[in-house]
């Protein structure tokens, strides 16, 4: 099947055609689409082929995206100063802000990933596995909006599966323990339910 997408103002419709096999940029198949909201906001192409490449990172991995409405921003405020905010809710809500470049090179990708990945682990990860994170990971809080931002567990969550989802290799300085063993110890943990 392929993609077919629709801007409207505000509104992205995806069309699913029966046309053979799945097209799209990073493997995306249509069925990505399934969990992206109505009410997402899409400024331009370039923002729904950078959106279909991360939902496919999720699909190859094996990993599904609960349901999510996405927006894209010109300035950084729907996300509170910072390139990306995730906000749980029913959908959950993913904010992109402040990429009016090239949303193909590494820090908006990673940015998607990263907020994208939020809502996968609020959705998957239970207390339990959280706990057993937080001590892997050497840290006392899973989210505490009063604490670095590396201190909090949800983000070294977020940050350590947008490492693993990239389709090229980043360094990672922005969180304790970032040699690759310990990277991939803290991934496989994440996900070890999902596989």
């Amino acid at each position: 099947m392929s993609v077919t997408r629709f801007l409207l103002p505000g509104l992205v419709m995806a069309v699913v055609a029966m046309l053979g096999p799945a097209a799209g940029v990073g493997g995306a198949s249509s069925s990505n689409w399934d969990v992206v909201s109505s009410d997402s906001y899409f400024r331009d192409d370039a923002d729904i082929t950078l959106t279909e490449w991360a939902l496919g990172r999720f699909d190859r991995a094996g990993l599904s995206v609960p349901p999510v409405s996405i927006a894209f921003h010109h300035e950084k405020a729907a996300c509170r100063g910072q390139n990306g905010y995730f906000q749980p809710g029913e959908p959950h809500r993913v904010d992109i802000c402040g990429f009016n470049w090239d949303r193909f090179l590494v820090t908006p990708r990673k940015v998607i990933l990263h907020e994208l990945a939020h809502a996968w682990v609020h959705e998957n990860l239970s207390e339990m596995a959280r706990q057993e994170f937080l001590d892997l990971r050497g840290l006392e809080r899973w989210r505490d909006e009063e604490a670095p931002w590396g201190e909090q567990g949800m983000e070294h969550a977020a940050e350590i599966m947008a490492w693993r989802l990239m389709d090229e290799e980043i360094s990672m300085t922005s969180i304790g323990e970032t040699d690759t063993s310990s990277l991939a110890r803290a991934y496989q943990l994440l996900t070890r339910s999902s596989e």
